[in-house]
Protein backbone atom coordinates (compact mmCIF):
# COMPACT_ATOMS: atom_id res chain seq x y z
CA UNK A 1 0.00 0.00 0.00
CA UNK A 2 2.00 3.10 -1.17
CA UNK A 3 0.80 6.09 0.73
CA UNK A 4 1.60 8.19 -2.84
CA UNK A 5 -1.51 7.12 -4.37
CA UNK A 6 -3.82 9.93 -2.24
CA UNK A 7 -6.74 7.02 -1.33
CA UNK A 8 -5.30 7.65 2.11
CA UNK A 9 -7.36 11.16 2.13
CA UNK A 10 -10.67 9.42 0.71
CA UNK A 11 -11.95 8.45 4.29
CA UNK A 12 -11.32 11.84 6.24
CA UNK A 13 -12.70 13.54 2.67
CA UNK A 14 -16.05 11.52 2.71
CA UNK A 15 -16.53 12.03 6.73
CA UNK A 16 -16.24 15.77 6.21
CA UNK A 17 -18.52 15.42 3.39
CA UNK A 18 -21.34 13.81 5.15
CA UNK A 19 -21.17 15.95 8.84
CA UNK A 20 -21.20 19.05 6.09
CA UNK A 21 -24.71 17.54 4.68
CA UNK A 22 -26.14 16.63 7.99
CA UNK A 23 -24.89 19.85 8.99
CA UNK A 24 -26.90 21.40 6.25
CA UNK A 25 -30.04 19.23 6.95
CA UNK A 26 -30.39 19.74 10.48
CA UNK A 27 -30.08 23.43 9.99
CA UNK A 28 -32.96 23.78 7.91
CA UNK A 29 -35.24 21.24 9.73
CA UNK A 30 -34.13 22.59 13.23
CA UNK A 31 -33.70 26.09 12.73
CA UNK A 32 -35.82 29.33 12.85
CA UNK A 33 -38.32 28.08 10.12
CA UNK A 34 -38.90 24.93 12.36
CA UNK A 35 -40.40 27.52 15.18
CA UNK A 36 -43.84 28.42 14.47
CA UNK A 37 -45.95 31.20 16.20
CA UNK A 38 -49.13 30.53 14.87
CA UNK A 39 -52.19 31.20 17.52
CA UNK A 40 -53.90 28.40 18.66
CA UNK A 41 -57.15 27.91 18.68
CA UNK A 42 -56.98 26.77 22.68
CA UNK A 43 -54.88 29.02 24.51
CA UNK A 44 -55.57 28.20 27.66
CA UNK A 45 -56.57 24.11 28.25
CA UNK A 46 -56.51 23.11 31.77
CA UNK A 47 -58.79 20.09 30.94
CA UNK A 48 -61.74 19.38 33.22
CA UNK A 49 -61.13 22.21 35.56
CA UNK A 50 -62.34 25.47 35.31
CA UNK A 51 -60.84 29.19 36.07
CA UNK A 52 -62.67 30.63 39.53
CA UNK A 53 -60.48 33.33 39.35
CA UNK A 54 -57.49 35.59 37.42
CA UNK A 55 -54.86 36.99 39.45
CA UNK A 56 -51.59 39.46 38.23
CA UNK A 57 -49.60 38.57 41.57
CA UNK A 58 -48.92 35.10 43.30
CA UNK A 59 -49.91 36.45 46.66
CA UNK A 60 -53.55 37.62 44.99
CA UNK A 61 -53.89 34.15 44.15
CA UNK A 62 -52.64 31.96 47.62
CA UNK A 63 -55.11 34.30 48.94
CA UNK A 64 -58.31 33.47 46.70
CA UNK A 65 -56.90 29.80 47.54
CA UNK A 66 -56.83 30.45 50.99
CA UNK A 67 -60.44 31.85 51.13
CA UNK A 68 -61.73 28.48 48.40
CA UNK A 69 -60.00 26.06 51.11
CA UNK A 70 -61.89 27.72 54.12
CA UNK A 71 -64.76 27.31 52.20
CA UNK A 72 -63.89 23.39 51.82
CA UNK A 73 -63.24 23.91 47.83
CA UNK A 74 -60.10 22.44 46.54
CA UNK A 75 -57.91 24.47 43.99
CA UNK A 76 -54.96 25.08 42.43
CA UNK A 77 -53.06 27.61 40.60
CA UNK A 78 -51.43 27.73 36.58
CA UNK A 79 -50.04 30.36 34.64
CA UNK A 80 -51.94 31.21 31.68
CA UNK A 81 -50.83 32.06 28.03
CA UNK A 82 -51.55 35.92 28.98
CA UNK A 83 -49.04 35.51 31.97
CA UNK A 84 -52.22 35.72 34.72
CA UNK A 85 -52.66 33.34 37.49
CA UNK A 86 -55.69 30.96 37.01
CA UNK A 87 -57.33 29.49 40.11
CA UNK A 88 -58.52 26.30 39.16
CA UNK A 89 -61.05 24.46 40.99
CA UNK A 90 -63.44 21.39 39.67
CA UNK A 91 -66.34 21.78 37.51
CA UNK A 92 -68.91 20.76 40.36
CA UNK A 93 -67.28 23.22 42.65
CA UNK A 94 -67.00 26.20 40.30
CA UNK A 95 -70.67 27.75 40.84
CA UNK A 96 -69.78 28.00 44.61
CA UNK A 97 -66.39 29.28 44.33
CA UNK A 98 -67.77 32.30 42.39
CA UNK A 99 -70.26 32.85 45.17
CA UNK A 100 -67.53 32.29 47.54
CA UNK A 101 -65.17 34.75 45.77
CA UNK A 102 -68.05 37.23 44.95
CA UNK A 103 -69.13 37.52 48.87
CA UNK A 104 -66.15 36.57 50.82
CA UNK A 105 -66.31 35.63 54.25
CA UNK A 106 -65.73 38.56 57.07
CA UNK A 107 -61.93 38.31 58.62
CA UNK A 108 -61.63 36.21 62.09
CA UNK A 109 -61.44 38.77 64.81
Amino acid sequence: MAISDGWYLAGPVIAVAVVGVLAVVLRRALGRDAVRHEPSPVLDDFGLLRVAALADRSDTAAGVRSALAQAGIRSTVAVGMDGLINVLVFPDDADRARQVLDHPAPPPS
